[in-house]
């Protein structure tokens, strides 16, 4: 059945009040993985205060903020070494030799070596740039990524430097607002995530990058004060990052492209510093609140399994690296503990790229668009599930040239949250980034008021009131594809404008909007030709 070729030539516009809030009850979550054993091997000296571990160039890097470095080629034997004194926190491999970065503010933060033994300083990176009445920043370093041919190097005042070779150096982007915790490259892209604001920062070439705010989206409600990132990792088509101890224990967020998060929970909640991803599972370790330190595990990024390591005392796992089929995990007081991974050929399916489709009347009829990668077997089918929040109903499509199912028994101008997972024997994809939908009744362009709103609009701490119009039915492309021109909403004098999501809707915030019966309609061009609604009067409380 072609699907999107049925429902492209047809389309229609609805205009709505809703104010409701979405509101979750969040459970324990967990999933198999293949990290369910570690045993504690021979620790490092534990009178050093350890800062990360890294699997680079086929040998385990370990790094302190005291002027040692261990290395190790199997995980479990490890020699240790002086470097220059520096408070060395992060390190990458690229362009024939390893870097190693500082966290503190001081001018020598970069040292390198060619075989990961012996390190010598190096002029090191700019850091902030000089303003007057300000400190000198030399730079606070907290992470660094090589991919693209480019060293990336990310720090807590809120710059980001880039090298061709980890010796010549350029700034790229500083926002002093930021504190940038952590950056990983996969996926054709850096992903560095931010701890001050909760922000994304985003690049496909490493030279030009794009701030993202407020990138969490789907039915899992932020705490107050929103998420703030402490760890970024990619793996299997999947982006995961976790939320650091000031707001965001128990939050971690995936996204498939980076532009958009879905939030999740899991419990018991930590403050995680660390996370890899290896051999089909990312594995995630920090601070917990117990006598033992659990490692977390999970082969989508969204539900997690907790594994307790009982160390000699209660510690905080600040390293996490795959490499040479097992996992290895550090802590700052020198412990190791290492997890053999399981055979790396039974491996869940890469996420769908998207899932998009129409609506209709309570139904909403969703296509999948299919996973690059089968994993370690051909994908079996697809699971879609779509929530308001509150409920969450689940569909199943089997594979096909255009993998599609019906979700009906919903409600009519309701917000749902819709994502998608493929799955093979060995289990299931990390989910699609969430896209909106808003079944409606009526399959026409029209612009209608809200089917049910009494009382006034909400208002922020500022007294500013809000109203979010929800924009419907827009016409497709017969291939499914929708205008790359924006909607514009004419809503009395003034004038909103979006871009259509996958399902062909916007969901529109207005601030301090007219109340009363507004004249509202809609305009767009899409594929050549020029699409208005009627006019109708829009009715909004005041507030």
């Amino acid at each position: 059945m072609n699907r999107l070729s049925t429902r492209g030539l047809r389309g229609f516009a609805a205009l709505v009040v809703s104010t409701a809030a979405l509101v979750v009850t969040p459970g324990l979550v967990s999933s198999s993985s293949a990290t369910t054993q570690w045993t504690l091997d021979t620790p490092l000296t534990t009178s050093v205060a350890w800062s990360s571990v890294n699997f680079l160039n086929g040998q385990w890097i370990a790094l302190s903020h005291t002027g040692e470095v261990g290395v190790s080629s199997n995980g479990s034997s490890w020699s240790e070494e002086s470097t220059p004194a520096g408070s060395w926190q992060s390190a990458a491999y690229g362009a024939g030799h390893y870097i190693a970065l500082s966290s503190a503010n001081t001018a020598s933060n970069e040292m390198i070596s060619s075989n990961g033994l012996q390190w010598s300083l190096t002029p090191g990176l700019p850091g902030a740039p000089v303003q007057a009445g300000r400190p000198v920043e030399d730079g606070q370093w907290t992470s660094v990524a090589y991919g693209h041919g480019l060293f990336v190097a990310v720090g807590s005042d809120g710059t980001l430097d880039t090298s061709p070779n980890g010796l010549s150096w350029t700034q790229r982007f500083w926002r002093p607002e930021n504190n940038f915790t952590s950056i990983t490259y996969g996926g054709g892209r850096f992903i560095a995530v931010d701890a001050a604001q909760g922000d994304i920062l985003l690049s496909l070439n490493g030279l030009n990058w794009s701030l993202i705010r407020q990138p969490l989206v789907g039915a899992v409600s932020a705490p107050s004060g929103g998420v703030h990132f402490g760890a970024v990792a990619y793996g299997s088509g999947n982006f995961v990052a976790f939320g650091d101890s000031s707001s965001g224990a128990g939050y971690v967020a995936t996204s498939v492209f980076g532009h958009v998060w879905a939030l999740h929970q899991y419990s018991p909640a930590e403050a995680i510093g660390a996370l890899a991803y290896g051999c089909g599972s990312f594995v995630a370790g920090g601070q917990s609140n117990g006598t033992t330190d659990p490692i977390l595990s999970s082969t989508t990024g969204s539900e997690w399994s907790a594994t307790e390591v009982n160390t000699p005392a209660a510690s905080n796992w600040i390293g996490l690296s795959y490499g040479a089929g097992k996992y290895v995990a550090l802590d700052e007081a020198g412990d190791i503990a290492v997890s053999t991974a399981a055979d790396c050929s039974e491996l869940v399916p890469s996420a769908p790229l998207q899932v998009s489709g129409n609506v209709g009347n309570g139904e909403v009829w969703t296509y999948m668009h299919p996973s690059l990668h089968a994993g370690g077997a051909p994908v079996e089918g697809y699971r879609v599930d779509i929530t308001d929040g509150v409920t969450t109903t689940y569909c199943r499509a089997a594979v096909y040239f255009q993998p599609n199912c019906i979700i009906k028994g919903l409600r009519n101008h309701r917000v749902y949250w819709v994502s998608t997972q493929a799955y093979n024997r060995f289990g299931y994809s990390a989910p699609t980034d969430p896209e909106f939908v808003v079944p409606v009744a009526n399959w026409s362009l029209a612009v209608a008021g809200p089917p049910e709103t009494t009382g006034s609009l909400p208002s922020d701490s500022t007294g500013a009131t809000s109203v979010d119009l929800q924009l419907t039915g827009i016409i497709a492309k017969a291939g499914g594809f929708y205008p790359v021109t924006t909607v514009s909403v004419h809503l009395g004098s003034t004038i909103q404008t979006c871009r259509p999501s996958p399902f062909g809707e916007c969901i529109i915030g207005v601030t301090d909007p007219p109340s009363g019966a507004v004249p509202t309609y809609v305009t767009y061009t899409g594929w050549g030709r020029s699409y208005r609604s009627p006019t109708r009067d829009l009715v909004i409380p005041s507030a």
